[in-house]
């Protein structure tokens, strides 16, 4: 059989429209085929002449027009030997028939049977998924190029924080703003998981910066610093805490520790580089 699809319709039967002979690979029917009463059906598909006697002929129509079936191949089941003809008025019905599964069944193994915009509902395909081609492992570990990972693996992975990255190329990315607003009192609170890239406008003398969620082993943070109106604000890196560790002070190059610009709107940028949470300081200051 051919690899192919075959149409079909529910009930549809009409008779020949004129006499058909042994050898014609055209014939016409006293009504078109539809798929419902009203709308026509696409070839390829199958009929069977005279369905209920011993002349019983199946035909396989893989063009028409109308009532017209212009490009016929007759009795596809190998049924008559030497070939027969039919008669005007004889019964010509859609039924399901053997060749039928026999062309699925060829779609299936030779790899042309297609899902196309088709959504499939099974319940045992929704939560049934499983053996070797699926693979739950919360690590991820194993680089498989040949399985599928299960949902709960894939959560588990991700809620892990497991974001190691190695010898990785970004571009076009962005860091999330960590925006402190202007500050309210002499205490700034910085929390790094909330980004690490912070933006501060200051309003007072800051004496205490207070840091949290600060990774224990190394961190970075780049701070951006500007002068109210008033300007001359001073920050203090002698009162620091890091992970409620408090009263460290920052590091700087030669001890040199820091003096903001001073004139109003001056904008100077900080980078805080935490090493075992202990922060070193460096600093551009007076950008214009």
């Amino acid at each position: 059989m051919t690899a192919q699809q075959i149409n079909y319709s529910n009930f549809f039967e009409t008779t020949l429209d004129g006499n058909v002979g042994a050898s014609d690979t055209n014939l016409t029917l006293s009504a078109a085929p539809t798929t419902n009463g009203t709308n026509a059906i696409e070839a390829p598909f199958y009929l069977v002449i005279n369905p209920d006697n011993a002349k019983r002929e199946v035909i396989l129509v893989t063009a028409f027009s109308g009532v017209t079936m212009s490009t016929v191949e007759r009795d596809k089941e190998g049924r008559h030997s030497p070939d027969i003809g039919h008669t005007d008025g004889d019964i010509v019905r859609m039924a399901v028939v053997g060749e039928m599964f026999e062309d699925l069944h060829d779609q299936l193994t030779s790899g042309t049977l297609e899902l196309t915009n088709k959504t499939l509902t099974s319940p045992v395909l929704n939560t049934g998924v499983s053996g070797t081609a699926v693979l739950d492992e919360d690590t991820l570990s194993s680089n498989s190029a040949t399985k599928l990972a299960t949902q709960q693996s894939i959560k588990a992975y991700v809620d892990s924080g497991a974001t190691t990255m190695a010898n990785k190329i970004l571009k076009d990315y962005a860091e999330t703003e960590n925006a402190l607003g202007t500050t309210s009192g002499t205490t700034l609170s910085i929390n790094l998981a909330l980004g690490n890239c912070a933006t501060v406008t200051l309003a007072h003398n800051i004496d205490d910066i207070d840091f949290t969620n600060v990774p224990t082993d190394f961190a970075t943070l780049t701070l951006v610093v500007t002068q109210d109106g008033t300007g001359s604000r001073t920050m203090d890196i002698d009162e620091i805490t890091v992970n409620a560790d408090a009263h460290q002070t920052a590091k700087t190059a030669g001890g040199a520790g820091l003096t903001l610009s001073t004139a109003a709107s001056a904008v100077d940028i900080l980078t805080f580089l935490f090493v075992d949470e202990t922060p070193y300081l460096f600093s551009q200051l007076a950008f214009a």
